[in-house]
């Protein structure tokens, strides 16, 4: 019996054939002393072929053990779907009970076999069958927490409020075993959530409360719960909840309605038992709501009907185009218009005269693809960013938030941009060439276009499902003499036309440009095109008003509290996020929950209030008064007059910070500028210093990367160029302090080799570790970061790491800063960098990717010299050859959104030879999608990108390459080159990468902040 029960179980067929050959006299049907045969082991096992075998030889598949357990239950048990359809087809019972009153879909929804279940139900097995302690297969399902088990059953309409034996329906089970993803369904799929248990008296709320399920509380409220319902002990979930210490829980029972009055024995509160359980906090709270105090929290915390009143409006440009000039007309009235447009023509006509350099044209500073300087022509630039609140008439409120065109500043923009709910306005000079108006132009879409992290899905053409909304002003109408129209606004010339198709020809797919440039004198603030400005901004603010949280006296509350707070802390108007929390509970709404405290924040931010800043460290920082910090702070730290008075190092003690900045605590202020990435705490001799690479203007030193004959004669040299796309001229500059920040932070937080050393200069930093050396430095000519090391032959891998760190640094900051900027990885020569080139040949990602599609293995030098692309890329590492996946055998997964929407721009308009996003569908095998694919709205969603999406769930091997080979089938050059330009170069391949499934388009990874409250401050 042994062994026929052992072969059974195993699923060897031919040793019971063996058996039965060796043994003529073998009982098949023999039952051990539970009664269970050799077709309860084969079932368990899945192996249908033998219960076939057996039935063929007189065994009978009704059978049960003592237990009444038939093979569906033992095959049930072990989510062996297979053998329950053959027994399904042999006309066995799926709703056979055991003893216990539990049938084959109780068993499989207790071990969680989501797949049984659901060929169960279908096969028509009864979702109603309870066993012996009431409980139905839901019950099963969620007190073991199989939630794909609970949503199989709750599809196929298993009775949601059936009652155990003692009265628990599932949702009682799910909370006492803590499973809160299981109770969240139940409830949103209809559960009562006010069924009382006989034994304890508990509903489903008190069982929440009392293990502590704080989300699944706030829905169960958020649903109507009652939250005073007393147990059998005499406990309501408010004195669970204040006797365990549960503060969110406390406020979420007392915004339902929760009795803070209710009485335990003796006339015992729930505050008492706050109190003797030592939450003061939770006490505190309780003695604030009793009466009518209660009543006024909770309706300060209802949504009103109406959205926020204020938006922010963002004004960018360069230094002299006339941005705070604008601003100050636009908030003038009709009257004071009038005298003020009298009383700065004769201002403004002494500033031009003082301005004007030799060939008659205005002298300042632009911000062109040329080197920064930082002279200032405008001895009246903003300084930083000027924040201020305001009401405009035909507008309504705004908080304006003028950005100084001084580039030092730029580095910093990032933290105020980003939000989307705003409204941009670029301004530039009609004095100007038309060539300098567009390089203007272009410059700023792409800076704000750059700062907002791309989302999906991709609508038509590649257009973002989030733009940003922008208008362009061209100011000194009255310098160029433009024509005006019959209404008196100044139209717009050919020249201005041309800026106009250029901007929406370059970002008609990242941003909303509103569809004409306004011309004004920025004086002129009665003028005609003044108001026809502000009936657009205020058309532009209602559209932006329909997607913006609605208001609530908390947060008109809040408003009035911030007065006060700012007045009481001016010299540091900064607190901590949970200062903050804190404070606001304290003095506004002791109710007011996490989630209230996040979306109070955002409208906050929203509305230009306050600031989020999200630190590294954790803590994260509310700043109270945004002028503070934009203007005071930030506009004199970095302004032209700090830049000439400081050291040119850069790196200032306490004491020296403490000086700069008399009024407020060093270390605090200190703490702000680290989070803003301004600087880096670096200890230097047993003395603290800050190092600020925004002010640091050492000059590059001589010998940094000579030749080295003694340590690299034969070294290993590999470098990369980091370069923006065509688009975004001029934008990595900007970042490279902030690169600094992050070298400057990586190297002090992991390097343990006390011999590293990093020196760092104006545009350039040497890291040292060890016996590897590497250089990064900024070329703002040509507006990209080269980065170069070396090391000794037998380190090859550890170079190409230690590469990899510096690149990953470089990508970090660029994904931080700018998420909407598209770069390119061009790899440097490694013979020329060896042989010390001047100007050192870099292979662009076209070039390289070409010589994969060729099957080739090396690449061209400019002298006809040839490189391994082993020794280029993975500096002559066997380890890391033997580890790296090629781009075009990459999944397509791999390709950016910055790809992908490229791809949807040349493919998805229509095209005259039908070779558009249809045909690359058929190509690829998707022609029995088409129907579907056709219907899909392309507004919303890109049908190319779609196509993407579905090749790569069907095709098993859905590569880069693969792709680029169907485009040359359809002769799409352009979609090719867009792949050849954009593209991965390669991979290294990790265990976690393989075990990976890549099979599908993933969006962009990484993201700017993960804080949702300081995506919103931007």
């Amino acid at each position: 019996m042994a062994a026929l029960f052992g072969a059974s179980e195993e699923g060897n067929l031919q040793g019971i054939k063996d058996l039965v050959k060796m043994a003529q006299n073998i009982d098949l049907l023999a039952t051990n002393k539970h009664g269970e045969t050799a077709l309860h082991n084969a079932a368990s096992g899945g192996h249908t072929e033998i219960i076939k075998y057996l039935q063929s030889k007189g065994a009978d598949v009704n059978v049960v053990d003592k237990n009444l357990d038939g093979l569906i239950y033992w095959a049930a048990r072990q989510g062996q779907k297979e053998v329950i359809k053959y027994l399904k087809e042999e006309n066995v019972s799926l709703d056979t009970q055991n003893k216990s009153g539990e049938c084959a879909l109780h068993v499989a929804a207790r071990y969680g076999h989501s797949a049984v279940i659901a060929y169960l139900v279908s096969e028509g097995a009864e979702l109603n069958l309870q066993d012996t302690d009431g409980e139905t297969s839901l019950h099963c399902a969620a007190a073991r927490g199989y939630l794909d088990s609970v949503k199989t059953l709750l599809d196929s309409g298993a009775p949601i409020n059936q009652l155990d034996k003692i009265g628990c329906t599932a949702l009682h089970l799910a909370c006492n075993r803590r499973h809160s993803n299981i109770a969240m369904l139940l409830i949103h799929a209809g559960c009562n959530i006010d069924t009382v248990e006989k034994e304890s008296g508990d509903s489903p709320l008190n069982c929440a409360v009392k293990e502590g399920m704080t989300a699944v509380v706030q829905t169960m409220c958020a649903y109507g719960c009652q939250p005073n319902v007393v147990n059998k002990v005499g406990l309501s979930p408010l004195h669970i909840a204040s006797k365990d210490g549960q503060s969110e829980i406390v406020r979420a029972l007392l915004l339902r309605g929760a009795n803070p009055d209710l009485y335990y024995k003796d006339g015992v509160t729930a505050e008492i038992m706050a109190l003797a359980q030592g939450f003061t906090d939770i006490s505190d709270i309780l003695s604030k709501v009793k009466g009518d105090r209660g009543e006024v929290y909770v309706s300060q915390l209802v949504p009103l009907p109406q959205a926020l009143s204020r938006i922010k409006l963002k004004v960018f440009g360069a230094s002299g185009v006339g941005k705070t000039t604008f601003i100050e007309s636009m908030k003038c009235g009709m009257f004071s218009g009038f005298f003020r447009r009298s009383s700065t023509r004769l201002s403004s006509q002494s500033a031009t005269s003082m301005t004007k350099g030799r060939d008659g044209k205005l002298s300042r500073q632009y911000s062109l693809p040329i080197p920064l300087t930082y002279s200032v022509s405008n001895p009246t630039y903003t300084k930083g960013i000027n924040v201020q609140q305001t009401s405009i008439s035909g507008i309504g409120e705004l908080s304006i938030w003028d950005f100084s065109g001084y580039e030092p500043y730029y580095m910093l923009y990032d933290h105020f941009m980003g939000d989307t709910n705003c409204i941009n306005i670029v301004m530039f000079n009609l004095c100007d060439d038309v060539a300098e108006q567009v390089a203007q132009v272009i410059f700023w879409l792409g800076f704000i276009k750059g700062r907002i992290s791309p989302q999906l899905p991709l609508g038509y053409s590649g257009r973002l499902p989030v733009r940003p909304k922008i208008l362009l002003i061209a100011t000194h109408a009255d310098k160029e003499r433009c024509p005006k129209n019959s209404r008196g606004e100044h139209t717009a010339t050919d020249n201005m036309r041309t800026v106009y198709n250029r901007a929406q020809e370059m970002f008609g797919s990242d941003i909303e440009l509103v569809d004409r440039i306004f011309i004004m004198d920025a004086h002129a603030a009665s003028s005609h095109d003044m108001k026809a400005i502000k009936h657009q901004l205020g058309l532009v603010k209602g559209q932006i008003s329909k997607d913006l949280p609605k208001s609530s006296r908390f947060f008109d509350a809040m408003v009035l509290q911030l007065v006060s707070w700012r007045r009481a802390s001016s010299s540091f108007p900064v607190l901590s996020w949970q200062q903050f929390i804190d404070y606001v509970r304290a003095k506004v709404n002791p109710l007011a929950g996490d989630e209230h405290m996040k979306h109070l924040v955002k409208q906050l931010q929203f509305t230009g209030e306050v600031i989020y800043l999200e630190s590294d460290s954790g803590q994260d920082l509310v700043v109270l008064n945004p002028h503070w910090l934009c203007s005071d702070i930030i506009g004199n730290l970095i302004s032209h007059e700090k830049i000439i008075q400081s050291r040119i190092t850069g790196c200032f003690t306490v004491d020296d910070f403490q000086l700069m900045y008399p009024e407020t605590d060093a270390l605090d202020l200190l703490q702000v500028l680290e989070t803003l990435e301004v600087c880096t705490r670096c200890d230097s001799e047993d003395e603290i210093e800050y190092e600020f690479p925004c002010l640091n203007f050492v000059e590059t030193l001589n010998g940094l990367w000579q030749r080295d004959t003694k340590r690299f004669g034969d070294g290993v040299y590999g470098g990369v160029r980091i370069q923006s796309s065509p688009f975004y001229v001029n934008q990595l500059v900007h970042l490279f302090p902030r690169v600094q920040v992050l070298l400057r932070r990586t190297v002090l937080h992991e390097t343990e080799d006390p011999e590293a050393e990093l020196y760092q200069w104006h545009y350039g930093s040497k890291y040292c570790c060890a016996d590897l050396e590497g250089m990064i430095s900024m070329d703002p000519m040509f507006d990209c970061i080269e980065i170069k090391v070396r090391g000794p032959s037998d380190k090859r891998t550890q170079i190409f790491y230690f590469l990899e760190d510096f690149i990953n640094v470089v990508e970090q900051v660029i994904l931080n800063v700018c998420p909407g900027v598209c770069t390119e990885r061009h790899i440097l020569s490694s013979q020329e960098l060896k042989d010390h080139h001047r100007n050192v040949r870099a292979y662009s990602p076209k070039e390289m990717i070409k010589m994969q599609l060729e099957k080739k293995t090396c690449l061209t030098l400019c002298d006809s010299k040839q490189e391994e692309f082993s020794d280029i890329v993975c500096m002559g590492s066997n380890e890391i050859v033997q580890n790296i996946c090629l781009g075009v055998d990459l999944p397509v997964s791999h390709l950016t959104i910055h790809s992908r929407q490229r791809l949807a721009q040349v493919l998805d308009p229509a095209d005259k030879m039908g070779r558009d996003w249809c045909l690359l569908a058929v190509s690829l095998g998707l022609e029995h999608l088409l129907p579907v694919l056709d219907t899909i709205d392309g507004s919303i969603e890109s049908k190319t990108d779609k196509v993407l999406v579905e090749w790569s769930k069907v095709c098993t091997n859905p590569t880069i390459g693969q792709l680029i080979l169907k485009l040359k089938e359809l002769h799409r050059e352009d979609a090719i080159e867009v792949l050849l330009q954009s593209g991965p170069i390669f991979k290294v391949v990790v265990y976690d990468d393989q075990s990976t499934d890549d099979s599908q388009v993933a969006g962009p990874t990484g993201t700017d902040s993960t804080n949702t409250l300081s995506n919103v401050s931007r």
